[in-house]
């Protein structure tokens, strides 16, 4: 590993900062500046080679990505998605006040089987606020339940972000893959998003200031709005056949150990070749954004880590003298910035830059664990999906039609309380115990 010198890390890690303000505050981009940052720092300042910097892709997870977005999107395509939508809506039967529990399930299926988390809150935000507006609920509990259930699903192991921790985990050693449990991930962030959607759900049971003078509250209030049209999805042979696939890929991967990108593209290419109609489409519907994006972080965290600053602000953080008291301040960092630009880039960024807290040089389990760390950052920096300034809370806000600014102040409040509250509560209930390390 090369000698750090102070000034170079700093500098590295300050243009680090920078490609996340300018993909939060431009056009550009976060992966795509990313991937440019490293193409600049890499020679001129490390004088690593192209190659070097190319190297540093994950290119299993560009494959994992695009196997589990390609499948869900056939899914989209064939009425598997809106089939299980209705199949909700018909368990809610009379009970509209149940709705949004309902539609959190729904979501948490949704992304816990690939789709992913802005797909999911796209495709389902329209119909459950329509059903709001239509039966006069308020619409935070609906939309916060959609928002959090796209949170607890993504975390399975098919899901995009367990994909994108659990590649992250695999890039930065074999010992700290050893170390990590990923199972424990998944259950912290579905139980936590499930308390924050029933506590909203509790909260807010009056319906909120509505415009019934406006035609479109009308036509959705009398029964005549987007839900009202929505046709019947029945469950046919295609649908029957891509819920096995699905169901048949769960299998390989968590039974049989599979790669669940690789097993994800031969189920979506054989529904291709036997419904070739429902790809159509399918290919410019792979979430190449979140792609381009994880993979621009990535590659520039590799190339720090080959440089050894990685090790370098780990040994700085364990000066603190507390590496407790260190958690807390990267948990607040992962909320803080994924609340105003990307979950995924902050996982990808903030779990490398943990390693000196979790692996010790030979292997063995340094001060904190491994798995209740990256489980509380995961917690942390997921929580806040509900800023209206994020893809999914700004999807929230577009359709709340005449509710929209009602939908925006509620939202806003909720993500400033997550943002303080959660690394609190995660820190207190993961790190602090015996348990955390």
């Amino acid at each position: 590993m090369p000698e750090i010198d102070a000034t170079t890390a700093v500098i590295a890690l300050l243009v680090l900062a920078l490609v996340f303000v300018i993909g939060t505050v431009s056009k550009l981009q976060m992966g795509i500046a990313a991937i440019v940052a490293a193409t600049i720092v890499g020679p001129l300042v490390f004088g690593e080679s192209v190659q070097e910097i190319q190297q540093g892709f994950p290119l299993s997870l560009f494959f994992t990505l695009m196997g589990v977005t390609y499948l869900f999107a056939i899914a989209t395509n064939n009425g598997t998605v809106g089939w299980l939508v209705n199949w909700g809506l018909r368990i809610v039967g009379g009970r509209a006040s149940v709705f949004p529990l309902i539609m959190f399930v729904v979501t948490a299926v949704l992304t816990a089987i690939g789709a992913a988390t802005p797909a999911a809150a796209a495709i389902l935000m329209p119909v459950a606020l329509s059903f709001s507006r239509r039966n006069r609920l308020n619409p935070l509990p609906m939309t916060q339940a959609i928002i959090q259930g796209a949170t607890a699903g993504s975390f399975s192991p098919m899901g995009v972000y367990g994909v994108i921790v659990n590649s992250v985990v695999q890039r930065s050693g074999e010992q700290l893959r050893t170390l990590y449990n990923p199972s424990v991930t998944w259950a912290v962030v579905f139980a936590v998003s499930l308390v924050i959607t029933v506590i909203t759900w509790l909260m807010y049971r009056r319906p909120a200031p509505s415009n019934p003078g406006t035609a479109q509250s009308q036509s959705e209030e009398n029964g005549h709005g987007i839900l009202a049209r929505r046709p019947r999805h029945q469950f046919g042979i295609q649908r029957a056949a891509t819920l096995a696939g699905i169901a048949i890929m769960a299998l390989l991967v968590l039974v049989f150990g599979l790669d669940v990108g690789l097993t994800a593209l031969t189920v979506g290419a054989v529904l291709t070749l036997l419904f070739p109609n429902s790809a159509k489409g399918a290919i410019r519907q792979i979430a190449w954004e979140t792609i381009l994006l994880v993979g621009g972080i990535v590659t520039y965290v590799s190339m720090l880590e080959r440089q050894g600053i990685i090790a370098w602000v780990g040994d700085g953080a364990a000066s603190l003298g507390n590496p407790k008291m260190a958690a807390i301040i990267i948990l607040f960092v992962g909320a803080l910035v994924s609340a105003f630009a990307s979950t995924t880039g902050i996982l990808g960024a903030l779990i490398p830059l943990s390693v000196p807290f979790l692996v010790m040089s030979d292997g063995s389990p340094a001060a904190l664990s491994a798995t209740m760390l990256i489980g509380a950052l995961a917690v942390a920096s997921s929580a806040v999906d509900v800023s209206p300034f994020s893809t999914n809370g700004a999807l929230a806000v577009a359709n709340a039609s005449y509710q929209s600014n009602y939908v925006y102040r509620k939202l806003f409040i909720w993500c400033w309380v997550l943002i303080v509250a959660v690394p609190i509560i995660a820190w207190a209930t993961m790190i602090l115990p015996p348990w955390g390390g």
